[in-house]
Protein backbone atom coordinates (compact mmCIF):
# COMPACT_ATOMS: atom_id res chain seq x y z
CA UNK A 1 0.00 0.00 0.00
CA UNK A 2 2.98 2.91 0.88
CA UNK A 3 4.90 1.31 -2.28
CA UNK A 4 1.89 2.33 -4.29
CA UNK A 5 1.04 5.68 -2.55
CA UNK A 6 4.41 6.86 -3.11
CA UNK A 7 4.97 5.93 -6.53
CA UNK A 8 1.68 7.50 -7.38
CA UNK A 9 3.00 10.67 -5.53
CA UNK A 10 6.07 10.46 -6.93
CA UNK A 11 5.16 10.60 -10.44
CA UNK A 12 2.75 13.72 -9.86
CA UNK A 13 6.11 15.24 -8.33
CA UNK A 14 7.66 14.55 -11.58
CA UNK A 15 5.50 15.53 -14.16
CA UNK A 16 6.96 18.57 -15.52
CA UNK A 17 3.76 20.87 -17.10
CA UNK A 18 3.81 23.65 -19.91
CA UNK A 19 4.75 27.30 -19.27
CA UNK A 20 1.84 29.49 -17.59
CA UNK A 21 1.23 32.63 -16.29
CA UNK A 22 2.17 34.61 -13.07
CA UNK A 23 2.52 32.46 -9.92
CA UNK A 24 -0.19 31.62 -7.38
CA UNK A 25 0.37 30.11 -4.00
CA UNK A 26 -1.36 26.73 -3.01
CA UNK A 27 -3.97 26.64 -1.09
CA UNK A 28 -5.01 22.85 0.33
CA UNK A 29 -8.54 22.11 0.76
CA UNK A 30 -8.59 23.99 4.67
CA UNK A 31 -8.38 27.42 2.85
CA UNK A 32 -10.20 27.00 0.33
CA UNK A 33 -13.54 25.68 1.78
CA UNK A 34 -15.41 27.48 5.51
CA UNK A 35 -17.62 25.10 5.37
CA UNK A 36 -14.93 22.23 5.29
CA UNK A 37 -14.92 21.00 9.22
CA UNK A 38 -18.16 23.01 10.15
CA UNK A 39 -20.74 20.53 11.16
CA UNK A 40 -24.10 21.13 13.41
CA UNK A 41 -22.21 20.98 16.39
CA UNK A 42 -20.10 24.35 15.31
CA UNK A 43 -20.84 27.80 17.01
CA UNK A 44 -21.99 30.34 14.97
CA UNK A 45 -19.19 32.40 15.12
CA UNK A 46 -15.77 31.52 14.04
CA UNK A 47 -15.67 27.82 14.30
CA UNK A 48 -13.07 26.76 12.55
CA UNK A 49 -9.88 28.54 11.34
CA UNK A 50 -6.62 27.19 9.67
CA UNK A 51 -2.80 28.91 9.90
CA UNK A 52 0.30 27.89 8.19
CA UNK A 53 4.21 29.07 8.58
CA UNK A 54 6.49 27.71 6.92
CA UNK A 55 9.96 27.78 5.10
CA UNK A 56 10.51 26.40 1.81
CA UNK A 57 13.59 25.78 0.11
CA UNK A 58 14.57 24.93 -3.57
CA UNK A 59 18.36 23.32 -2.96
CA UNK A 60 18.09 20.94 -5.07
CA UNK A 61 17.13 23.31 -8.46
CA UNK A 62 16.68 26.62 -8.10
CA UNK A 63 16.52 30.03 -9.94
CA UNK A 64 18.32 33.68 -10.57
CA UNK A 65 15.01 34.58 -8.59
CA UNK A 66 14.22 31.50 -6.06
CA UNK A 67 16.28 30.67 -3.30
CA UNK A 68 13.78 29.93 -0.04
CA UNK A 69 10.90 31.32 0.56
CA UNK A 70 9.36 32.15 4.35
CA UNK A 71 5.45 31.50 3.89
CA UNK A 72 2.36 32.27 6.09
CA UNK A 73 -1.12 31.95 5.49
CA UNK A 74 -4.13 31.59 7.27
CA UNK A 75 -8.51 31.21 6.58
CA UNK A 76 -11.25 31.89 9.00
CA UNK A 77 -14.74 30.46 8.75
CA UNK A 78 -16.19 34.22 10.46
CA UNK A 79 -19.86 33.11 10.65
CA UNK A 80 -22.00 30.12 9.48
CA UNK A 81 -25.73 28.90 9.84
CA UNK A 82 -26.82 25.34 10.11
CA UNK A 83 -23.67 23.90 8.71
CA UNK A 84 -25.20 24.93 5.61
CA UNK A 85 -23.74 28.35 4.57
CA UNK A 86 -20.49 30.20 5.65
CA UNK A 87 -18.51 32.88 4.90
CA UNK A 88 -14.84 33.20 5.56
CA UNK A 89 -11.95 35.24 4.99
CA UNK A 90 -8.39 34.13 3.65
CA UNK A 91 -4.69 35.53 3.73
CA UNK A 92 -1.08 35.10 2.38
CA UNK A 93 2.16 36.47 2.86
CA UNK A 94 5.30 35.49 1.19
CA UNK A 95 8.48 36.97 1.73
CA UNK A 96 10.98 35.68 -1.28
CA UNK A 97 14.40 35.50 -1.64
CA UNK A 98 16.69 35.50 -4.69
CA UNK A 99 20.81 36.08 -5.36
CA UNK A 100 21.90 39.52 -4.90
CA UNK A 101 22.92 41.47 -8.12
CA UNK A 102 26.70 40.97 -8.89
CA UNK A 103 28.28 44.05 -7.68
CA UNK A 104 26.83 43.27 -4.37
CA UNK A 105 28.71 43.61 -1.71
CA UNK A 106 27.08 41.87 1.23
CA UNK A 107 28.08 42.67 4.64
CA UNK A 108 27.57 39.00 5.95
CA UNK A 109 28.66 35.74 4.26
CA UNK A 110 24.95 35.02 3.50
CA UNK A 111 25.08 35.48 -0.65
CA UNK A 112 21.11 36.35 -0.49
CA UNK A 113 18.83 39.30 0.23
CA UNK A 114 15.20 39.38 0.89
CA UNK A 115 13.98 40.68 -2.73
CA UNK A 116 10.04 40.88 -2.40
CA UNK A 117 7.00 39.93 -0.73
CA UNK A 118 3.83 38.50 -2.01
CA UNK A 119 0.32 39.08 -0.90
CA UNK A 120 -2.99 37.52 -1.22
CA UNK A 121 -6.40 38.36 0.60
CA UNK A 122 -9.79 37.79 0.11
CA UNK A 123 -13.24 36.74 1.14
CA UNK A 124 -14.76 33.13 0.08
CA UNK A 125 -18.38 31.76 0.91
CA UNK A 126 -19.67 28.24 0.78
CA UNK A 127 -23.20 26.98 0.99
CA UNK A 128 -23.83 23.05 1.22
CA UNK A 129 -26.17 21.57 -1.29
CA UNK A 130 -26.41 18.09 -0.35
CA UNK A 131 -23.02 16.36 0.40
CA UNK A 132 -21.60 19.03 -2.12
CA UNK A 133 -20.28 22.53 -0.91
CA UNK A 134 -20.42 25.33 -3.83
CA UNK A 135 -17.72 27.79 -3.39
CA UNK A 136 -17.44 31.90 -4.39
CA UNK A 137 -14.35 33.49 -3.88
CA UNK A 138 -13.20 37.32 -4.51
CA UNK A 139 -9.17 37.77 -3.62
CA UNK A 140 -6.75 40.19 -4.25
CA UNK A 141 -2.81 39.49 -4.96
CA UNK A 142 -0.11 41.87 -5.79
CA UNK A 143 4.07 41.30 -5.82
CA UNK A 144 6.30 43.91 -4.66
CA UNK A 145 9.80 44.00 -5.66
CA UNK A 146 12.38 45.33 -3.16
CA UNK A 147 15.37 44.51 -6.04
CA UNK A 148 15.52 48.19 -6.52
CA UNK A 149 19.20 48.42 -7.27
CA UNK A 150 19.14 44.79 -9.31
CA UNK A 151 20.05 44.44 -12.89
CA UNK A 152 16.66 42.89 -14.26
CA UNK A 153 13.80 45.41 -14.68
CA UNK A 154 11.41 44.02 -11.63
CA UNK A 155 7.80 45.01 -11.90
CA UNK A 156 5.00 44.85 -9.76
CA UNK A 157 1.71 43.04 -10.80
CA UNK A 158 -1.26 42.72 -9.03
CA UNK A 159 -4.75 40.82 -10.27
CA UNK A 160 -8.33 40.32 -9.16
CA UNK A 161 -9.51 36.90 -8.75
CA UNK A 162 -13.48 36.20 -9.04
CA UNK A 163 -13.79 32.57 -9.08
CA UNK A 164 -16.77 29.57 -8.04
CA UNK A 165 -15.79 26.09 -7.12
CA UNK A 166 -16.79 22.69 -5.42
CA UNK A 167 -15.52 20.38 -3.39
CA UNK A 168 -17.27 17.26 -2.27
CA UNK A 169 -16.87 15.49 1.24
CA UNK A 170 -13.55 13.54 2.02
CA UNK A 171 -12.64 9.77 0.65
CA UNK A 172 -11.77 6.84 2.31
CA UNK A 173 -10.25 3.87 0.69
CA UNK A 174 -8.53 1.10 3.16
CA UNK A 175 -6.40 3.59 5.44
CA UNK A 176 -6.27 6.36 2.39
CA UNK A 177 -8.16 9.19 3.43
CA UNK A 178 -8.31 11.97 0.75
CA UNK A 179 -10.05 15.45 -0.04
CA UNK A 180 -9.91 17.52 -2.85
CA UNK A 181 -11.91 20.68 -4.56
CA UNK A 182 -12.26 22.24 -7.71
CA UNK A 183 -12.05 26.37 -8.42
CA UNK A 184 -12.59 28.25 -11.89
CA UNK A 185 -12.63 31.74 -12.88
CA UNK A 186 -11.74 34.98 -14.33
CA UNK A 187 -8.30 36.71 -13.66
CA UNK A 188 -8.13 40.98 -14.38
CA UNK A 189 -7.39 43.84 -12.61
CA UNK A 190 -10.46 46.13 -12.25
CA UNK A 191 -10.45 49.64 -12.71
CA UNK A 192 -11.58 50.62 -9.52
CA UNK A 193 -8.49 50.30 -8.05
CA UNK A 194 -7.42 52.43 -10.93
CA UNK A 195 -4.29 50.72 -11.12
CA UNK A 196 -0.81 52.11 -13.46
CA UNK A 197 -0.10 48.41 -13.96
CA UNK A 198 -1.56 45.93 -16.92
CA UNK A 199 -3.94 43.34 -16.40
CA UNK A 200 -2.78 39.62 -15.61
CA UNK A 201 -1.05 37.47 -18.51
CA UNK A 202 -4.05 34.74 -18.07
CA UNK A 203 -8.09 35.51 -18.24
CA UNK A 204 -9.60 32.21 -16.56
CA UNK A 205 -7.81 30.00 -14.44
CA UNK A 206 -9.15 26.71 -13.35
CA UNK A 207 -7.71 24.98 -10.66
CA UNK A 208 -7.39 21.30 -8.41
CA UNK A 209 -6.34 20.64 -5.26
CA UNK A 210 -5.94 17.18 -4.21
CA UNK A 211 -4.96 15.81 -0.96
CA UNK A 212 -4.11 12.58 0.45
CA UNK A 213 -2.90 10.98 3.50
CA UNK A 214 -2.07 7.58 5.11
CA UNK A 215 -1.31 6.60 8.78
CA UNK A 216 2.62 5.32 8.77
CA UNK A 217 2.07 2.82 11.68
CA UNK A 218 -0.10 -0.49 11.07
CA UNK A 219 -1.93 0.11 13.87
CA UNK A 220 -2.79 3.82 13.38
CA UNK A 221 -4.07 2.47 9.84
CA UNK A 222 -6.08 -0.14 11.98
CA UNK A 223 -8.26 2.55 13.54
CA UNK A 224 -8.66 4.29 10.42
CA UNK A 225 -9.99 1.91 8.68
CA UNK A 226 -12.29 1.34 11.58
CA UNK A 227 -13.40 4.87 11.65
CA UNK A 228 -11.59 6.12 14.45
CA UNK A 229 -8.92 9.33 14.41
CA UNK A 230 -5.24 7.94 13.23
CA UNK A 231 -3.02 9.63 15.41
CA UNK A 232 0.86 9.17 14.85
CA UNK A 233 2.82 10.59 11.93
CA UNK A 234 1.37 10.36 8.02
CA UNK A 235 2.84 10.24 4.82
CA UNK A 236 0.81 12.60 2.29
CA UNK A 237 0.64 13.47 -1.17
CA UNK A 238 -0.39 17.27 -2.55
CA UNK A 239 -1.52 17.59 -6.10
CA UNK A 240 -2.30 21.09 -7.36
CA UNK A 241 -2.25 21.29 -11.08
CA UNK A 242 -3.84 24.53 -12.93
CA UNK A 243 -5.26 25.38 -16.45
CA UNK A 244 -5.07 28.73 -17.77
CA UNK A 245 -6.33 30.36 -20.50
CA UNK A 246 -4.08 33.74 -22.00
CA UNK A 247 -5.00 36.32 -22.87
CA UNK A 248 -2.80 36.42 -26.24
CA UNK A 249 -4.41 33.20 -27.07
CA UNK A 250 -3.78 29.78 -26.17
CA UNK A 251 -4.16 27.59 -22.79
CA UNK A 252 -1.06 26.50 -20.41
CA UNK A 253 -0.80 24.29 -17.44
CA UNK A 254 0.76 25.19 -14.37
CA UNK A 255 1.80 22.18 -11.13
CA UNK A 256 2.32 22.46 -7.70
CA UNK A 257 3.11 19.36 -5.60
CA UNK A 258 4.46 18.01 -2.49
CA UNK A 259 5.60 14.36 -0.88
CA UNK A 260 6.00 14.43 2.73
CA UNK A 261 5.66 13.66 5.91
CA UNK A 262 2.95 14.85 8.79
CA UNK A 263 3.87 14.79 12.96
CA UNK A 264 0.64 15.59 14.45
CA UNK A 265 0.33 17.46 17.84
CA UNK A 266 -1.68 18.81 20.31
CA UNK A 267 -1.66 22.41 18.75
CA UNK A 268 -0.31 21.83 14.78
CA UNK A 269 0.99 19.83 12.76
CA UNK A 270 4.23 20.02 11.42
CA UNK A 271 5.01 18.98 7.68
CA UNK A 272 8.25 17.75 6.58
CA UNK A 273 7.81 17.73 2.60
CA UNK A 274 9.69 17.24 -0.81
CA UNK A 275 7.79 19.84 -3.23
CA UNK A 276 8.02 20.74 -7.08
CA UNK A 277 6.96 23.92 -8.64
CA UNK A 278 6.68 25.48 -12.56
CA UNK A 279 6.02 28.40 -13.45
CA UNK A 280 5.85 29.86 -17.06
CA UNK A 281 5.69 32.99 -16.51
CA UNK A 282 6.87 34.60 -13.29
CA UNK A 283 5.46 38.17 -14.41
CA UNK A 284 8.14 39.64 -12.33
CA UNK A 285 10.43 40.97 -14.82
CA UNK A 286 9.45 44.19 -17.32
CA UNK A 287 10.83 43.12 -20.05
CA UNK A 288 10.53 39.11 -20.80
CA UNK A 289 8.86 36.12 -19.92
CA UNK A 290 10.66 34.01 -17.46
CA UNK A 291 9.93 30.16 -16.72
CA UNK A 292 11.17 28.61 -13.61
CA UNK A 293 11.10 24.70 -12.26
CA UNK A 294 11.63 24.32 -8.88
CA UNK A 295 12.54 21.38 -6.40
CA UNK A 296 13.80 21.67 -2.95
CA UNK A 297 12.61 20.75 0.62
CA UNK A 298 9.97 22.31 2.82
CA UNK A 299 8.98 22.57 6.79
CA UNK A 300 5.56 23.72 7.47
CA UNK A 301 3.59 24.07 10.76
CA UNK A 302 -0.10 23.79 9.97
CA UNK A 303 -2.98 24.31 12.15
CA UNK A 304 -5.58 22.98 10.94
CA UNK A 305 -8.92 21.41 12.35
CA UNK A 306 -10.24 18.11 11.33
CA UNK A 307 -12.16 17.15 8.36
CA UNK A 308 -15.16 15.57 7.92
CA UNK A 309 -17.07 12.04 7.75
CA UNK A 310 -15.63 10.69 4.69
CA UNK A 311 -17.06 8.65 2.58
CA UNK A 312 -15.69 4.70 3.00
CA UNK A 313 -15.07 3.26 -0.96
CA UNK A 314 -13.73 0.33 0.79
Amino acid sequence: MLRKFAGLALLGILVASNPVAAREYTKPPAAANPLRSVTADSQTWVPAGYFTFGHWRYDFKGSNYDLFEVRSSGAATVFQHNAQFAVGLLFASILTSGPGPEDWDPPTEVEWRMDAVHYEYGINLAYRLGRLDLLLEYSRHSFHPFRDDADDPYRINTADYLRAGLMPPPLRWDAVEAEGYLRSGWLDLYDIWDPPYGPPRAFWKTTIGAWADIPLQQSERRQRRAGNAAAGPHAFVYLEPELLFLRGGGADVDFYSELGVRLPGDFANLDLFLHYTRVGDIEEVEDREVTVNLIGLGLRFAAEPARGKPIVLR
